[in-house]
């Protein structure tokens, strides 16, 4: 299971990675004699000309919680996400955006029953599926407003404290196997590049059966995201 996270940690790196790469290749000598005489043309084109129609990967790091009924002390849990996205943004238009993503949420809370405290751990990693309206609020920067549909692919809960350190991936039913909800945030485009910010607020229950309802209640989940995109392709 940690393996598991440290690769979908790192794979949320992957285009940072590519841009970097790209990056450096752009600074090939045999481009730099296009620089002058494309420089005067340059000037008339949008900052966010890369990201108008486009297709591309992310990636970027979670902070996610949960709201569990009487917890005294709840941490976030630190994740990423990663994946693709594919849009149509026409400059000055509104615009639509679709995500496919590896996305890992989950919370870490105390809970004290007749004065024994009892930490528990739990981690929901998901294939979401985000749509959004994209609504440009200049050139280069742009509000995001959606929903999305998530399918749990991992899930693990880790009690420690004063009754039992335990482990387990339960697969039996006790957590919601989908959930859903509403995104909004704000991106900014240079070039084929976006840097970004976003909320994402769960409306579906976690819990699926009465035992884990007994620990999480109707817990929904929450997250902030802060995410780089790069565009590896273009429509004209």
């Amino acid at each position: 299971m940690n393996a598991v996270a440290n690769s979908a940690l790192a794979l949320s790196l992957l285009p940072i990675v590519l841009l970097f790469t790209s990056t450096a290749s752009a600074q090939d000598p045999a481009t730099t004699t296009t620089t002058t005489s494309t420089a005067a043309t340059s000037s008339e084109t949008p900052d966010n000309d890369g990201m108008q129609s486009a297709f591309g990967v992310k990636g970027g790091v979670n902070w996610s919680t949960l709201y569990v009924k009487e917890a005294k002390d709840v941490n976030t849990r630190l994740g990423g996400h990663f994946g693709f996205f594919g849009r149509v943004a026409p400059t000055g238009g509104l615009g639509i955006q679709v995500e496919l993503l590896y996305d890992q949420k989950g919370a870490t809370f105390t809970r004290n029953v007749d004065s024994v405290d009892q930490q528990t751990t739990y981690k929901f990693d998901y294939v979401s599926l985000p749509v959004l309206v994209v609504v440009p609020l200049g050139e280069v920067v742009e509000l995001q407003a959606g929903a999305y549909v998530a399918a749990m692919i991992v899930s693990e809960r880790k009690r420690e404290g004063d009754v039992a350190n335990v482990t387990t991936d339960p697969g039996d039913g006790k957590f919601n196997p989908f959930d859903y909800g509403v995104i909004g945030g704000l991106g900014i485009n240079i070039d084929r590049v976006q840097f970004g910010a976003r909320y994402n607020h769960g409306l579906g229950t976690i819990a699926d059966n009465d035992i884990s309802r007994l620990v999480l209640g109707d817990s929904k989940n929450a997250s902030f995201q802060v995410y780089l995109a790069l565009a590896l392709g273009k429509r004209d």
